[in-house]
């Protein structure tokens, strides 16, 4: 283990290095502990810190510029102002780092690779990069979800395939950034300041488990028209919220609380409500395609599996004359649901409960209601060909001008 005599001669001689003095001798320290220590200001340009733990460190102003830092401890460590420009920082963690106006320009922040080819992705998770430079920066696969990027440069670097969910991108310059494969929500960086602060806070709060940031709560907020497309409001509050007209496509709202609200009109093709409540909630003349409402799996606190799940819940919700084709309605509960007028092919309804559901004047060819429990719903006129009812219960049901041509109707008491 380094001692504090033995490291101060390091930087002695590393300093006389850096000016090009007599003996001199460039920094190599590998996998040595210094968490903890209070190090602002320093040269260790050029150095060689491969694996050190610099956790919970003061390094402000340091400069680590052309350093090798591959597989480094940086997390919750205070750098702000630090100088990495083209360092190499392959597979270091900086997660939860306070990084202001750091200077990474021309960095490698790509994953390390080890003898056996797998790969350890470089980590800014939840790190505060206000006003930091990345600009022709190599960030491939880095992990910048839940950053605070605003006002933060990343102009002509190579971000493809990193991970930007939950980013805070105010006022963020991409200008010539490549963002090819990355998981990044462009839209959100127009969002008004307030909402955007709000979901960089919700994504801490829902990846560690409620130990950090602050759960959104847009509970009865007019929030119609607004652009969430690809946003991350799994497990939010949104009751009663106004989303008439929303842009929600690609969203995720796993778990997430919409009971009561309005999302006429609204496009949430692809979105993800599994386990999400949405009782009453208004959703017609929506756009619903290939969303998913799947039950969800319920992780204990620290996140592990507990072997529960979650179904979503849309009962007494409204969705008339809205769009569900390849929509996956999968042991959802949406008794005595409005499903007036809807169009689509191939939706699955496998095991739902749509008991009292109106089903008049549906149009859900070739769609997978096998199991779907389907006793006292209105079936009036609903046209079901090619569809797949086996064993669905449909017990009390009208069905007075149901079109059942082609469809599996094995189990039950309908006549194809």
């Amino acid at each position: 283990m380094l001692t504090a005599q033995e490291f101060v001669e390091i930087l002695r001689a590393h300093e006389r290095f850096s000016k090009r003095e007599p003996h001199g001798k460039r920094a190599h320290i590998e996998g040595e502990n210094l968490s903890g220590l209070r190090l602002p200001g320093l040269n260790l340009k050029e150095s060689v810190l491969t694996g050190t733990d610099f956790s919970r460190c003061v390094l402000t102003g340091t400069d680590f510029s052309r350093a090798s830092l591959n597989l480094t401890n940086f997390e919750d460590a205070d750098a702000q102002g630090a100088n990495f420009e083209r360092a190499t920082l392959r597979g270091a963690r900086l997660t939860n780092a306070r990084l202001t106006e750091a200077n990474f320009t021309g960095a490698d922040l790509r994953p390390a690779t080890d003898a056996d080819h797998a790969e350890t992705r470089t980590t800014l998770y939840g790190a505060s990069l206000e006003s930091a430079s990345f600009v022709q920066a190599d960030m491939q696969r880095a992990d910048l979800g839940a950053s605070d990027l605003s006002n933060a440069d990343l102009s002509g670097a190579d971000a493809t395939g990193s991970t930007f969910r939950g980013a805070l991108l105010l006022k963020t310059n991409l200008e010539s950034t490549d963002l090819s494969d990355a998981e990044v929500d462009l839209a959100g960086a127009n969002l008004p300041e307030d909402i955007q602060r709000l979901l960089r806070e919700h994504a801490l709060w829902i990846d560690s488990f409620g130990t950090m940031g602050t759960r959104a709560d847009f509970s009865g907020r007019n929030l119609s028209g607004i652009n969430f497309g690809g946003a991350y409001l799994s497990g939010a509050n949104l009751r009663g919220a106004n989303l008439k007209g929303a842009h929600l496509m690609g969203a995720l709202l796993v778990l997430t609380e919409l009971d009561g609200a309005t999302l006429d009109d609204a496009d949430l093709r692809q979105t993800d409500f599994a386990g999400a409540s949405l009782k009453s909630a208004k959703i017609r003349h929506a756009r619903l395609d290939d969303a998913r409402f799947e039950p969800a799996e319920i992780l204990s606190a620290k996140g592990s599996a507990t072997g529960e799940d979650k179904r979503s819940d849309l009962s007494h919700a409204s969705l008339r004359q809205s769009a569900l084709s390849g929509a996956s309605f999968r042991l959802a509960t949406m008794r005595d649901g409005d499903l007036h007028g809807t169009t689509g092919e191939k939706a699955n309804f496998r095991g739902a409960d749509l008991s009292g559901a109106n089903l008049s004047d549906a149009t859900l060819t070739r769609s997978d209601l096998s199991e779907a429990n389907l006793s006292g719903a209105n079936l009036r006129q609903c046209d079901l060909r090619e569809a797949n009812l086996e064993g669905a219960q449909v017990d009390d049901a009208d069905t007075t001008g149901i079109r059942l041509d082609g469809a599996n109707t094995e189990g039950t008491s309908l006549k194809t």
